[in-house]
């Protein structure tokens, strides 16, 4: 999951959004993001695994590259719809995740 998380680039995003604010955003803020908390990692786990979801298919037509889903089913010996299940799980899980750390101060 580590590797998928880091080609996703969501945190790269989070990281870049933060010094295009300007002046609001603190040098506190810039170092919590990049420690990457656990509200970063769960919206970096729903954009890469609702991707590896949806584009699965299509991708699979272009013959472009081995997605999350086919790697899942050839590690686990799963079938397609258990490892859409399973992502689907993990999604679920990491928007608890995110929810959870939104509503903490």
């Amino acid at each position: 999951m580590s590797n998928a998380l880091i080609s996703c680039g969501y945190l790269l995003l989070s990281t870049i959004s933060f010094i295009f604010i300007g002046d609001i955003a603190t040098k506190e803020a810039l170092e919590w993001v990049i420690k990457e908390p656990k509200i970063v990692r769960a919206a970096s786990i729903i954009c890469r695994l609702m991707d590896d979801v949806v584009s699965n298919e299509f991708e699979q037509e272009r013959g472009h590259v081995v997605l999350g889903i086919e790697c899942y089913m050839k590690q686990y010996g799963v079938s397609k719809q258990e490892a859409h299940d399973e992502f689907r799980k993990q999604i679920m899980n990491a928007w608890k995740d995110k929810n959870k750390e939104c509503n903490t101060p």
